[in-house]
C-alpha cells in the first residue's frame, strides 16, 4: 500500500494546485480593477471604457 492510497491523501495535491491557481487570478483580477480605477475620467474615455464597466473589464482580461 502506497501512502497516496490512504483514504483522503489523493486529492489534497490536486485541491491545493487549484485553491492557489484560483488565488493567483483573484490577485490578478484585482490588481487590474486597481489599476483601471486609478485612471481618470479622460484616460477612461480614451480607452472607451466606463466605470461601470471596469469589474467586467478584470474579469474578462483573465
Amino acid at each position: 500500500m502506497t501512502p497516496n492510497s490512504d483514504i483522503g491523501l489523493g486529492p489534497r495535491p490536486s485541491l491545493l494546485r487549484r485553491l492557489r491557481t484560483a488565488w493567483s487570478a483573484r490577485c490578478r483580477r484585482l490588481a487590474a480593477e486597481r489599476e483601471l480605477r486609478a485612471l481618470s475620467e479622460y484616460e477612461l474615455k480614451d480607452l472607451g471604457v466606463g466605470r461601470s464597466e471596469i469589474p467586467a473589464l478584470a474579469r474578462a482580461s483573465h
